[in-house]
């Protein structure tokens, strides 16, 4: 029998459902695996061992008396630190909240997640706000001197090493699939609306998302259900996302190669995406060129919007405790709050247009989803990676990565990252941009990949 921190949501409900294991054995894993990985990884900001072990009793005992809520009752899950669990502190990765109390309310997901059944096993680390400057304590496990990802950084290093079979992040130019990709993982960034985004920290109204990181397209649409509004998934999924994942018929996805090279993406990546893109092909999903360079629009657009209204955000904030602020950060959002009036006016009205031509696209050609990159390289060394957000021409830069990603956060359409190989820098991911509602649909096709991919990720793997 493996070890329990092994296994991802689907092997853990799976064993919990037969009688193999128990919540308070997978919690125990989990608090152990913690132990054993995080003076390498550093990616927890608090952990509740005793608030865990309690709720894992609880589903225990729902579960012995035949009252499991579901998949997800008795699986430890982590949240990244600007999503509110009560009973934790919210601190943001900031020493602005350095002394911030217990939250005493769950963020709506969360609470979602708790009803679920979910055990919240704590706070993973995040930069600074979710802005992604700074050097958060995080390393990537599988070289330190690497990159590990996005603001969700804390969250996808944690399922990364087996510590939680999944945890959420937030999402606003990529910080979900980011960290994904780097360490060979599965992250969705959902449509706009689906999961609500009360009760966690706002970098931007517009482009926020809150959205689940695991191990397997599997793992992450079951999240996915347990988040989701109600309402929305009665409307457009029957009820449930992964259920509507079962029943999707995916023929066709566009790719844009012409764009990979604007993009800058690395002969490597373009190889095993093209691999990927292969390996859906022999699975009967026909791949067609198309001219997705309305995409190249949103960099500009994304950050002009996220941008000036983080800037409204933090205002009173940072008249209050600017010196508490990491430099970096503080120069970022002073950025926004220069930015004129009528340019933001115009880079919001681009948001519905952009949509639009992308839906126009996917419909006129009859695509499933537009297939690329996630990233345009393996992980960049730290030493050497470049942080402003407009440096889209550098491989290895952060502006690069959002420029590949932040059209999903702009249009509200969901995108999804899973692991499709590894070059020497590290795992490397395919990305999937879909129709509003069209979550079920990318998480399908992912699916179909992932079940057929001669390359599996090293996942959960032990810090070198």
């Amino acid at each position: 029998m493996s070890d329990p921190w092994r296994d991802g949501v689907p092997e853990a409900a799976t064993a919990l459902a037969e009688g193999r294991t128990t919540s308070a054995r997978l919690v125990a894993a989990a608090i152990e695996r913690i132990g054993a990985t995080e003076e390498r990884v550093h990616a927890w900001a608090h952990v509740d061992e005793e608030g865990a072990l309690a709720a894992a009793r609880a589903s225990d005992e729902r579960r012995e008396a035949g009252r499991a809520r579901g998949p997800l009752d008795g699986i430890p899950i982590g949240v990244k630190d600007v999503i509110d669990v009560a009973g934790m502190p919210t601190r943001g990765g900031s020493a602005v909240f350095r002394d911030a109390t217990p939250a005493v309310h769950d963020a709506v997901a969360v609470a979602r997640l708790r009803a679920a059944g979910g055990v919240l096993l704590g706070k993973t680390v995040t930069y600074e706000f979710a802005f992604g400057q700074g050097s958060p304590p995080t390393r990537n496990p599988r070289d330190p001197e690497r990159y590990a990802g996005g603001s969700s950084i804390g969250s996808g290093v944690a399922v990364a090493v087996g510590a939680v079979p999944a945890a959420l992040g937030t999402d606003t130019g990529g910080s979900v699939r980011n960290p994904a990709s780097i360490n060979g993982l599965v992250g969705l960034k959902p449509s706009a609306g689906l999961v609500s985004r009360i009760g966690s920290m706002t970098v931007s109204g517009t482009m926020d998302a809150i959205g689940p990181i695991a191990a397997s397209v599997r793992g992450a649409a079951l999240v996915l259900d347990a988040i989701s509004e109600p309402a929305v998934l009665r409307e457009r999924f029957g009820g449930s996302v992964a259920g509507a994942a079962g029943r999707v018929v995916a023929g066709r996805v566009g790719v844009d190669r012409a764009q990979w090279e604007r993009w800058g993406v690395t002969a490597a990546v373009r190889a095993l995406v093209d691999e990927a893109l292969a390996v859906l092909e022999h699975e009967g999903i026909e791949v067609v060129e198309v001219d997705a360079s309305d995409l190249d629009l949103a960099l500009t657009a994304g950050l002009v919007v996220s941008l000036s209204e983080a800037a409204a955000l933090h205002r009173l904030r940072l008249r209050a405790a600017a010196g508490d602020y990491l430099p970096e950060t503080r120069v970022m959002i002073a950025s926004g709050a220069l930015l004129r009036t009528d340019d933001v006016e115009l880079a919001l009205h681009l948001r519905p247009a952009l949509r639009a031509r992308i839906e126009k696209l996917l419909a006129a050609r009859g695509l499933d989803a537009l297939v690329g990159p996630t990233l345009p390289a393996g992980a960049p060394r730290l030493a050497s990676m470049a942080a402003e957000l407009t440096s889209a021409d550098d491989a290895e830069g952060l502006g690069s990565a959002l420029r590949m990603l932040c059209a999903a956060n702009l249009t509200g359409l969901p995108g999804l990252s899973v692991a499709c190989g590894e070059v020497e820098a590290g795992p490397v991911g395919m990305h999937l941009l879909g129709r509003a509602h069209g979550d079920a649909v990318i998480l399908a096709l992912a699916e179909r990949y992932e079940q057929a991919a001669p390359w599996r990720a090293r996942v959960p793997l032990d810090p070198r």
